[in-house]
C-alpha cells in the first residue's frame, strides 16, 4: 500500500506540474495575512547574543504554496533504557525527485544552566522534546527543497506585513 501511495503521488505531481507564477501568488497572499506573518519568525537570547530565523510554520506554508512537496518527521527508534530516540526529518520534491533527509539522535534529557542535564521520564516530555528537535530539522529539510529566492521573497512579505499591517503590499 505504501509503495502504491508513493507511486500515485509521483504520477499526480507529473500530471499536474507546479505553476511557479501561481505558487508565488499563493505565497504572497498567505504571507500578507497578519496571523501567519506573526507566526513566521522566532527570536530568543542565547549566550549573550540573539538567535532568530524562520519558524516551522513558515517553512510548511512555503511548501504548501510551492506544491508537490511531501515532508515529514518520524521517530525511527525509541530506547528508553539508553534514554534516546532516533529520528528522521525529510522533504521530497515529487516533480524533481530531489529528496533531502537527516537522521539524528535526540537524548531524553533537558539542559538548564541551573540544574545541568535532567533525564526526561514523562512520555509527554519525551514527545515534546522529540517534536521540538524534529521541527528544527524538518524546517531545514523543507528549505533545502525550495528555491532560496522564493524563501527570501516570503520573508520580505511577512516582515512587511508585521511592520505595516495585513493586506498592504510591499513596494
Amino acid at each position: 500500500r505504501a509503495v502504491a501511495e508513493v507511486q500515485a503521488a509521483v504520477i499526480v505531481a507529473r500530471q499536474f506540474p507546479r505553476n511557479e507564477a501561481l505558487a508565488i501568488q499563493k505565497m504572497k497572499t498567505a504571507f500578507q495575512q497578519q496571523n501567519l506573518a506573526a507566526r513566521s519568525f522566532f527570536r530568543f537570547s542565547r549566550g549573550g547574543s540573539t538567535v532568530n530565523g524562520e519558524t516551522i510554520q513558515f517553512a510548511k506554508e512555503l511548501a504548501r504554496c510551492w506544491g508537490n512537496i511531501h515532508h515529514g518527521l518520524s521517530e525511527l527508534r525509541r530506547d528508553d533504557v539508553a534514554g534516546e530516540s532516533e529520528m528522521q526529518a525529510w522533504a521530497w520534491d515529487l516533480e524533481t525527485n530531489e529528496r533531502s533527509s537527516t537522521t539524528f539522535i535526540v537524548p531524553h534529557s533537558r539542559w538548564t544552566k541551573k540544574d545541568g542535564s535532567t533525564r526526561l521520564e514523562d512520555p509527554r516530555d519525551v514527545y515534546e522534546s522529540n517534536s521540538n528537535n524534529g521541527a528544527r530539522r524538518l524546517r531545514e529539510m523543507i528549505f533545502t527543497e525550495l528555491p532560496s529566492w522564493y524563501r527570501e521573497q516570503a520573508k520580505e512579505i511577512a516582515t512587511h506585513t508585521l511592520n505595516n499591517g495585513a493586506g498592504d503590499k510591499p513596494r
